[in-house]
């Protein structure tokens, strides 16, 4: 289904995804899958995620991206009281946009990316709706310190 479909998740669209072969875009297409293999079991969502993360980062540091990002959506989960709102990986038209609580996501994760703690804790404050998040905060700390050293550091 393209955007002009009517997709659900592009009425929900709030800025212009990271592009498809940058760090957050991957980062980001590996959350979504993730979620929809929790709402969608039968697409497999998980498996595609970890062929996504294997195929980016090798056969060792790929499935150990893929947990960590797994990692940081439990963690958020459990922080939040609302739906986390993400846009569809499947639709060309709803993936090339990304929904406000996508963009606080990768938020946090590129200012702990950047070394920048302050500006990551209010976004997760925001993301997780004012209540403690410590373990989202340190598992995406763990994602952004942990990813391999040959990749750039400014995203």
């Amino acid at each position: 289904m393209s955007a002009s479909d009517g997709c659900p998740s592009h009425r929900s669209a709030f800025a212009k995804a990271p592009a498809a072969d940058s760090l957050p875009g991957q980062i980001l297409h590996i959350l979504r899958l993730q979620i929809q293999s929790q709402i969608q079991p039968g697409r497999q969502g998980w498996q595609r995620g970890l062929g996504l993360a294997t195929q980016v980062w090798g056969p060792v540091e790929g499935p150990q991206v893929f947990a960590a990002v797994a990692a940081m959506l439990d963690e958020m989960g459990r922080a939040r009281r609302s739906t986390f709102r993400f846009s569809n990986p499947d639709c060309a038209g709803c993936a090339a946009t990304m929904t406000a609580h996508e963009a606080l996501f990768l938020q946090c994760f590129t200012f702990l990316r950047q070394a920048a703690r302050d500006k990551a804790e209010r976004s997760a404050f925001l993301l997780c709706e004012a209540n403690p998040c410590p373990g989202f905060l340190a598992a995406t700390e763990r994602l952004a310190r942990g990813l391999p050293s040959s990749l750039p550091v400014s995203l």
